[in-house]
């Protein structure tokens, strides 16, 4: 939510609208695809990686071999 907020905000900055808006719409384009990007990598990598930690602590307390390919 927050994040969304701020990229709803950063629109204005991004279409370079307003008196020399031409030369910060770079930095509003920047902003955006950065939390964009952090998003994303929050919602899918970062479980991801837990989810596969969490396996090899669970192969290693039942005693299965940790050396498998993922």
């Amino acid at each position: 939510m927050t994040a969304l907020a701020m990229i709803i905000g950063m629109v204005p900055m991004a279409l370079g609208m307003g008196e020399g808006g031409e030369q910060n719409a770079p930095l509003g384009r920047a902003v955006i695809g950065g939390l964009m990007f952090a998003t994303v990598a929050t919602l899918f990598f970062v479980p991801t990686v837990l989810s596969v930690v969490h396996g090899r602590q669970k192969d290693r307390e039942t005693g299965r071999s940790v050396d498998r390919v993922i």
